[in-house]
C-alpha cells in the first residue's frame, strides 16, 4: 500500500450522509460503526448491531459514492465469512480489533483486549477469507486504553502492549496497522516511526482521547489514512435537537430550514441522477423501440 499523502475519510452512516460526503470530493469515506449503530437501529455502540446490519449498510452507502468506503467491522464478527459480507458488499476495506465481546466504542471507559493468539485468529481469518487482494485488511488495536493495562490511566506498558499486537498483525498479513486513541502527538509519531515502512491510520473524534487532530497534523505525523467518525452525525445530531425544539417551543422549524424546499433535499441524496435515468428510459423507448409502431399495427400485421 503505496500512499504519496494521507487520505481523509470523513464519517457517514446513512444514505443522506453518504450522499452529502460523496458529494464534496473526499478522496474515500468511512462507515462509521457507532453512527451506523445510532442511525440504523437506535442504539449505542455497544455491539448490539450485527456484522449483517453493517454489511447492509455498507452495500447502501458503496451503491451511492463514487469514492471507495473503508467499514468498521468491529471484531470480526465470529468468523471469515462475516468478513466475506464487506467484501461481497464493495467496500475498500475493513478495520478488525481486538476488544473482547461485548465490545464498545474505543473512547468509552470499561473496555478490555483478548490476548494476542485470539486477535491474531481474527487477523488471519480475515486475511484468508479475502478474495480480493487490494481488500484492505486493517488491524486495530484497543490495548492503548484497556481495563487489563490501567483503562483511563494505562502508561506506556499500555503504548507498548499495542506496538506489540500491531507488530504481530501486519506479519499476520495486515495491511494497515490502527492503535485506538494514542494518548499525545509523540505517541503518535512514536507509533508510525515503530510500524514504518507499514502505513498507519489514526481515528480523530471531537474532543476525544486522542486529541483534536487537524489533517495537517495527521500528515504532519506520518499517518497514512485518518477517519474523522464523527463528521456527519454529531453535527447532524445538534442540528436536529435545535429543530425539534423550535417546533415545540416555537411552532415553527422554519428557522432551521433555511430557504430549502423538500426538492433542495432531494437533489442532495440523488434526484437529478433518478430523472437523467427516467429521462433516458424514456428517449431510448420512444426511439429504439417506438411504441407507436406496435400501436399502430393492424390484424394482419399480427399474424
Amino acid at each position: 500500500m503505496n500512499l504519496p499523502d494521507c487520505i481523509i475519510c470523513p464519517g457517514v452512516f446513512d444514505g443522506i450522509s453518504a450522499h452529502i460526503a460523496n458529494a464534496a470530493g473526499f478522496d474515500a469515506l468511512y462507515l462509521a460503526g457507532s453512527g451506523a449503530s445510532g442511525s440504523v437501529i437506535g442504539e449505542p455502540d455497544l455491539s448490539v448491531i450485527t456484522g449483517v446490519e453493517l454489511a447492509d449498510t455498507a452495500r447502501m452507502i458503496v451503491n451511492v459514492c463514487d469514492a471507495p468506503v473503508i467499514a468498521d467491522a468491529d471484531t470480526g464478527f465470529g468468523g471469515p465469512l462475516n468478513v466475506a459480507l464487506y467484501e461481497a458488499a464493495g467496500v475498500a476495506g475493513c478495520h478488525i480489533e481486538d476488544q473482547t465481546f461485548p465490545k464498545r466504542c474505543g473512547q468509552l471507559a470499561g473496555k478490555d483486549v483478548v490476548d494476542m493468539e485470539t486477535y491474531l485468529e481474527r487477523i488471519v481469518a480475515a486475511v484468508k477469507a479475502r478474495q480480493n487482494p487490494d481488500f484492505l485488511i486493517i488491524a486495530r488495536t484497543d490495548a492503548r486504553n484497556a481495563t487489563t493495562f490501567g483503562g483511563e490511566k494505562a502508561g506506556e506498558e499500555a503504548f507498548e502492549e499495542g506496538v506489540k499486537r500491531l507488530k504481530a498483525a501486519l506479519d499476520a498479513g495486515a495491511d494497515v496497522a490502527f492503535m485506538e486513541s494514542p494518548r499525545t502527538k509523540d505517541e503518535a509519531a512514536r507509533l508510525v516511526k515503530a510500524l514504518a515502512p507499514h502505513p498507519c491510520m489514526i481515528n480523530v473524534l471531537p474532543n476525544g482521547l486522542t486529541g483534536n487532530y487537524t489533517v495537517d497534523d495527521c500528515k504532519r505525523l506520518g499517518f497514512k489514512l485518518a477517519i474523522y467518525p464523527c463528521t456527519g452525525f454529531i453535527p447532524a445530531a445538534i442540528a436536529m435537537e435545535k429543530s425539534y425544539a423550535a417546533l415545540r417551543d416555537k411552532g415553527t422549524d422554519l428557522d432551521h430550514c433555511g430557504d430549502w424546499q423538500i426538492k433542495d433535499f432531494f437533489e442532495r441524496v440523488g434526484l437529478k441522477a433518478s430523472w437523467d435515468f427516467d429521462r433516458e428510459v424514456a428517449e431510448k423507448t420512444r426511439t429504439d423501440v417506438n411504441p407507436k409502431k406496435y400501436e399502430e399495427m393492424q390484424g394482419h400485421d399480427l399474424v
